[in-house]
């Protein structure tokens, strides 16, 4: 693996402008920059329904990589004086530190699959696609073969663990059944197995790529294609979506508007936080509360159509 030259900049807040300018001269245009302010933001406009805790600070960290050596020790402080003679532009750069370093280059796209061993959820297996099957398996157990790979959805997530769990509890056997954020298809795929007529959407055309590849890696055949709950038409028995609140909070409506009458929705992805805000608005929809799980911070739920 070859080797990356890094330089990180922690500069003010306040003359960050100034210094993207700093790195322009420089020839440096491509960056990333760590800001507690920008995660603040985010958390504020709510664009997301979990954030890491952090300190906030007035600084932030701005990180370069080449990879060729590029920086020697003197370039390295003749860039520092040019962040620091931010002041005479009206910048406040406050107490600048430039360091110099080196990361190895790795395959993260696959590093993962170390880590990544398999499960088991109630009576299905999720097996990981490169590995041997070594488990002792029951005749009523369901092997799940799957490659995540840029896609949300290995079975180790609570809240995938959940809607696993709640599908198994269902007889889906010759039921239409949505999967709206299929990520992996990893629940497509287990309701496939379960007997369901599956249909599953993603708004990520890179979810939707790994989706198919996983139905095949398990000998299934069913309709992935991208898109959202709306683009998709019928009355299915069952809609599964493990997705987010700020996303499951709108689409409850057009939820119990298409489930068939008695027909069933399973959520999750919902933090602690939002539980409340979720069992109002579902209630308003029309759907009943038929269960409720939490693992950790993370709560999913099973609803029944109200008829």
């Amino acid at each position: 693996m070859a080797n990356w030259q890094e330089v990180k900049i922690v500069i003010n807040r306040a003359a960050v402008e100034g210094a993207y300018a700093v790195l322009d001269n420089w020839g440096i245009a491509n960056f990333a920059e760590e800001d507690s302010a920008l995660i603040n933001h985010a958390q504020e406009m709510g664009w997301g329904d979990y954030f890491p805790e952090i300190q906030h600070s007035e600084q932030v960290t701005i990180t370069c990589y080449f990879s060729e050596p590029t920086f020697s020790s003197e370039k390295l402080q003749e860039l520092k004086g040019d962040l620091v003679d931010l002041h005479r532009f009206g910048f406040d750069p406050g107490p600048v530190v430039v360091q110099l370093g080196e990361i190895s280059e790795a395959d993260w796209a696959h590093a993962w699959k170390a880590y990544y061993r398999p499960l088991r959820v109630g009576r299905v297996w999720i097996q990981p696609s490169w590995e041997p099957l070594e488990q002792e398996t029951k005749g009523t157990d369901l092997i799940v073969y799957l490659d995540p790979g840029m896609a949300f959805g290995s079975g180790t997530h609570p809240t995938t663990a959940m809607c696993i769990q709640f599908l198994q509890d269902l007889n889906l056997d010759g039921k239409l059944l949505w999967d709206v954020g299929t990520g992996s298809g990893i629940l497509a795929i287990v309701a496939a197995k379960l007997g369901a007529h599956v249909q599953a959407v993603d708004i990520d055309p890179v979810a939707v790529k790994v989706a198919k590849e996983n139905m095949e890696l398990n000998d299934l055949a069913f309709s992935v294609e991208q898109g959202s709950l709306g683009d998709l038409e019928g009355n299915p028995q069952v809609v599964v979506a493990n997705i987010v609140a700020h996303v499951i909070g709108p689409m409850l409506k057009d939820v119990q508007r298409v489930l068939a009458p008695r027909g069933f929705f399973v959520a999750a992805g919902v933090i602690e936080e939002r539980d409340p805000e979720i069992l109002s608005l579902a209630q308003d929809a029309g759907l009943r509360l038929l269960r409720r799980t939490q693992v950790g911070e993370w709560v999913g739920y099973l609803f029944g159509r109200g008829d």
